[in-house]
């Protein structure tokens, strides 16, 4: 006895029809698609292959005004003329290394020091940089190098010139067996009364105006220290090429596209130096020696007291 346990609304012959007839639209969207990439396909190749016959005489030409041109740049005439057009650019070029560099340095010049002039030298692939300006106290002695320390470009940095004018105590000696407040510049004070006497006629002073560094005096000149302040050299090696192409050499080597020979000066040389009208501080004063400029007014005084030439690396 067979029991048949699925109710009386499914019908399976009505899903074999419909299962058929999905598979049938299948295969004809296959057969469609397959037709549709071989045609696609076989015009696609035919277009290549035109386009690489086509391209087949234009690619010979190139390569035959190639080898032409390859000939005429091995030409002593076409050596000559590469090689002069190289010089005239790297010539131009140069024209901005010096201005270019004194830019970089600038920013770094802290406004309490009034430049009196800036100026580099070449020394291979580093520059030899000379800073020349006035300050007032020798806490901006030693501001000054932290302030061009902070160039990541400064490879090694000293300074000299700073004269203090602060009192201190001395060391007691036979002349001064008290300690006497002096000035570095000044010698110990005896303690013979007619000796100290002496010493302060001695160590009397023109009053009123001097004339000193300059100031005042109606002529160009560059403004030097002011009484109270104190004439600094500041010299930096920096990262920097100034090497000027040697056009002497490069034009007797005749050696086209090669590298140019450069020189530290060459035939004229560089200028030995930049003006930086107002310097840092602003203001300005006087015209400079050649290679540099006045500088500007100094600014801001800060206590200390001391001298001496410092360097570091």
């Amino acid at each position: 006895m067979k029991l048949n346990l699925l109710p009386t609304t499914v019908s399976k012959g009505k899903q074999a029809q419909s299962a058929v007839f999905f598979s049938a639209l299948i295969a004809v969207a296959g057969l469609l698609l397959g037709g549709y990439l071989n045609v696609s396909s076989t015009k696609a190749l035919d277009t290549a292959r035109e386009d690489q016959q086509a391209s087949i005489g234009p690619a010979n030409d190139a390569f035959t005004k190639s080898g032409e041109a390859d000939t005429i740049m091995g030409t002593p005439q076409a050596v000559a003329v590469i090689r002069d057009a190289m010089l005239a650019k790297a010539m131009v070029d140069h024209n901005d290394v010096y201005p270019k560099l004194y830019e970089s340095l600038k920013p770094y010049i802290p406004a309490f020091f009034r430049i009196n002039s800036l100026s580099a030298t070449s020394a291979g692939d580093t520059a030899n940089v000379t800073v020349v300006g006035t300050l007032d106290t020798y806490q901006q002695y030693a501001d000054l190098m932290l302030a061009f320390s902070r160039n990541p470009a400064v490879i090694s940095i000293s300074r000299s010139g700073f004269q203090s004018r602060d009192e201190y105590v001395p060391n007691i000696d036979t002349v001064d067996s008290v300690g006497r407040p002096r000035k570095d510049t000044d010698g110990p004070i005896p303690d013979d009364k007619l000796e100290r006497l002496a010493y302060f006629q001695a160590s009397v002073q023109q009053e009123g105006y001097t004339g000193e560094g300059n100031f005042g005096t109606g002529t160009d000149s560059t403004r030097g220290a002011m009484p109270t302040a104190s004439l600094v050299t500041v010299q930096m090696t920096v990262k920097a090429n100034l090497q000027v192409p040697d056009p002497r050499l490069t034009l007797t080597a005749g050696a086209g596209g090669a590298a140019l020979p450069t020189t530290g000066m060459g035939p004229g040389g560089p200028p030995a130096g930049m003006g930086i009208p107002g310097g840092r501080g602003g203001g300005g004063g006087g015209t400079a020696a050649p290679g540099a400029a006045a500088g500007g007014a100094t600014t801001g005084k800060k206590g200390g007291k001391g001298a001496a030439d410092d360097s570091s690396d």
